[in-house]
């Protein structure tokens, strides 16, 4: 007689396919529970709500304006005078006598319709500042304080952060929690010890899933075991910040003070990543682009048109967070929680006085891993998510989310296209439009002018975060001019993700440099391509070709981004030397692989610019 196996048998495909069914199963009736029927469908890439979207409307009382009325006339006459210059340009650039051909004006003027388009989401805003009402009591509601902390983070900088949250001046009581993946002994006993409430999910098969919700090695994860287990039963609002942002003594009171005003479902506030400034270029470029978006940007969304949470730090009311099953998917997980919430009817608020003070990326490796990452993020909630719930939004929230969605795509194709019209008109030696140069830039600048007088104006008023934030930087030139590829790069991933799902590892932003890491070549090595590329077409164009103006565009992009390629890895060792007090033979010797092939891919542009004076003086004879 022979004895049976009894010994589990692996899982097969089949198997694990019918536990995924039933996990999701399980998901989808746990979330529709907790949202109160508003949940239809749990996704891997997000919520689906049932019924029609019943929209809040905020009291008259919760927002005022953030200008004075002499302020707001001035506002609107230099945007009046951006928008004549604007129709003045269009009525030049449109002249019969620039047209070559139908084709090759309107592929230029559809790239010059983007550009001249883009800065109307700033106009739009700025015409309507409004800043919370500092009128408005803080209510007296039940308030958590959380900061979350990865492994990765060192607790020093968490125990900054929480010792700020411990010292708010605020008029009503609130609890401080650490949400800890995993914490020690020693981080143990400091929370005990100084009344700081703790949360871990470690341990927890339920909250390490691989995809949303509850996904594992995410802020979402982490917050949404608080949440399930502390956050929606105890709490009607709470505040929530990363580790390294440490908050203002008056913080709590000004993010806390829009819920006064129950349509209120969030409250977003300004993220200034400046503690670091002083040691980073890199945090420098991203807080002297960004100061813009972080001040009137953001204030001319209040009342109705959907403040963006950063999710460095933002607040929520838990009726509303429950609501909608808990926080959005994705790294951007701070914008689909915001688009979510107003799917499901909820306004928001920006508080522009709530203020805390981070890091920036502290290298020049962290800052395009961090735009990678968001563009990566956006535009997958971009092709996922928004198509799902652009129905349930008014028409004017539609517009506001497609902007923000297509903003990385966008971005990314328009700079390419911009890129390749000069070398395709230099190589075949056929313009593309017969206009003067230097009158195209005086028509194109003349909007620009405008612009820049609104933001100094702005900026005098103390809008900008922060509030003395330089309009024109060599840091924010060298920040736009690296950041876009790795922009466009996060797009294709996304796209490519969409037609073939696959799991995906977020990076937690490294908080401090590594002591003389080397550069890596792949991350200079957009910028000597398009260099290598540019300078030849010049070159190819100078020998073959009578496009002079478009072969100068050529050599004037070449040598932009070889000075792009050179400044990334001087200013790496620079800033390695100084950060671990090393010499500047062993701080060059990190970037030496970089910096061989930027001086060789320069050749097509150093051979182009010896031979431009023959070229030029050829042309003029």
């Amino acid at each position: 007689m022979t004895s049976r196996d009894f010994s589990p048998r692996p899982r097969t495909g089949v198997d694990r396919a019918r536990s995924e069914v039933l996990e999701r199963v399980q998901l989808t009736h746990e979330l529709r529970t907790l949202s109160g029927g508003t949940l239809s469908r749990v996704t891997p890439n997000g919520p689906r709500f049932a019924g029609r979207r019943l929209m809040r409307q905020v009291g008259r009382a919760t927002f005022s304006p953030a200008l004075k009325l002499p302020e707001r006339v001035l506002v609107a006459l230099l945007v009046a005078g951006w928008a004549s210059c604007a129709v003045l340009f269009w009525r030049w650039w449109l002249q019969p006598e620039h047209r070559i051909s139908l084709t090759a004006l309107a592929v230029n003027s559809v790239l010059l319709g983007y550009l001249t388009l883009l800065p109307v989401a700033f106009v739009v805003t700025v015409l309507r500042l409004r800043r919370v009402n500092p009128d408005l009591p803080v209510p007296s509601l039940s308030v958590a304080f959380v900061v979350t902390k990865a492994p990765s983070e060192p607790w020093p900088v968490a125990r900054k952060t929480l010792l700020a949250m411990l010292a708010q001046r605020y008029p009503h009581p609130y609890d401080v929690w650490l949400c800890d993946e995993d914490p020690t002994p020693e981080v143990e006993a400091w929370c005990r010890a100084h009344g700081v409430r703790l949360s871990t999910r470690r341990g927890i098969a339920g909250y390490h899933r691989p995809s949303w919700p509850r996904r594992t090695r995410c802020k979402e994860g982490n917050l949404a075991f608080f949440y399930d287990r502390h956050g929606y039963e105890n709490y009607e609002v709470v505040a929530q910040l990363d580790c390294d942002h440490v908050p203002d003594p008056t913080y709590l009171q000004e993010v806390v003070r829009p819920f006064a005003d129950p349509a209120i479902g969030y409250v977003a506030a300004p993220s200034v990543c400046d503690a670091n400034a002083d040691t980073s270029w890199a945090a420098r470029g991203r807080l002297h682009r960004e100061g813009v978006f972080h001040g009137p940007f953001q204030l001319g969304h209040n009342d109705g048109l959907a403040p963006s949470c950063i999710g460095s730090h933002y607040a929520v009311r838990t009726a509303a967070l429950r609501q909608i099953g808990g926080l959005g998917p994705e790294l951007a997980e701070d914008f689909s929680t915001t688009f979510l919430l107003n799917s499901a009817g909820w306004q928001g608020a920006f508080a522009i006085e709530a203020r805390a003070h981070g890091d920036g990326p502290a290298t020049f490796s962290a800052m395009i891993t961090q735009e990678f990452q968001w563009s990566r993020s956006l535009v997958a909630l971009m092709l996922n998510l928004f198509p799902r719930h652009v129905s349930r939004l008014s028409w004017k929230l539609r517009v506001r989310f497609a902007f923000a969605f297509s903003y990385y795509p966008l971005l990314g194709l328009s700079t390419a296209a911009a890129l390749v019209l000069a070398p395709i008109a230099a190589v075949t030696g056929v313009p593309w439009v017969r206009v003067n140069y230097l009158s195209f830039l005086l028509h194109y600048w003349s909007m620009s002018v405008w612009l820049m007088a609104l933001t100094w104006f702005l900026r005098r008023r103390g809008l900008l975060r922060p509030r003395k934030v330089p309009l024109i930087s060599w840091e924010n030139w060298l920040f736009a001019l690296a950041r876009w590829p790795f922009v466009a790069w996060g797009t294709l991933a996304a796209v490519w993700v969409t037609l073939r799902p696959r799991s995906l590892t977020f990076k937690v932003t490294p908080k401090a440099r590594q002591p003389l890491a080397r550069l890596p070549l792949r991350l200079v090595a957009p910028y000597v391509l398009i260099a290598a590329a540019l300078g030849a077409a010049g070159l190819f164009g100078e020998l073959n070709g009578p496009a002079f103006g478009y072969v100068f565009l050529c050599l004037l992009g070449a040598a932009t981004y070889t000075v792009v390629a050179c400044l990334i890895c001087l200013l790496h060792a620079v800033e390695s030397a100084g950060a671990t007090q090393s010499g500047r033979r062993r701080a060059l010797a990190t970037v030496r692989a970089p910096l061989a092939l930027t001086v060789l891919t320069a050749s097509p542009m150093v051979l182009a610019l010896l031979i431009f004076p023959s070229y030029l003086a050829g042309l003029l004879a």
